[in-house]
């Protein structure tokens, strides 16, 4: 009795076919287990930052906004409507609230400030990598305009 042909190493031809071929039903699933967690987590993390973004006042611009990463540290009390915020970006471009303005011009713009308010806390959101004389210019202009209660920024752990 004559079974099938058998190749010159002795391995029948039919059992050499069916090992040629890669099964990739399994890393099918692997693939589409990991892009269904991938969409749930990074719509859970677009959910948690709006969920963020409607805990802040509207009218206080959100440090995502203008790129500002204060540093890290305790705050003592949170931002107010009546508090004027001046932001310092990591290139030292100045912002007093939504205008963006020139360093020589915070004295002047402090100054309107102080005349439209009776207590106004100015509170500086400054980058950490931010120049330290630049933050200091802020704090002296304010002062020199009569705005003595000065605030610096930090991002609560």
């Amino acid at each position: 009795m004559q079974g099938p042909p058998q190749g010159a190493d002795g391995v029948d031809e039919d059992d050499a076919a069916i090992f040629t071929e890669i099964n990739v039903t399994p890393l099918t699933d692997v693939f589409i287990v990991l892009l269904i967690i991938f969409m749930v987590v990074s719509t859970t993390a677009v959910e948690a930052e709006k969920e963020q973004a409607k805990a802040q006042p509207e009218d206080v611009v959100s440090e995502q906004a203008l790129q500002v990463r204060t540093p890290d540290g305790t705050g003592d009390s949170p931002l107010v409507p009546k508090d004027v915020v001046i932001s310092i970006l990591p290139d030292g471009t100045l912002f007093v609230e939504d205008e963006q303005i020139n360093v020589a011009d915070i004295s002047a713009k402090l100054a309107l400030v102080k005349k439209g308010a009776t207590s106004t806390r100015v509170v500086i959101r400054g980058d950490q990598a931010a120049s330290y004389d630049l933050v200091m210019k802020v704090i002296t202009a304010a002062r020199a305009n009569g705005l003595t209660d000065v605030a610096l920024a930090s991002r609560t752990r």
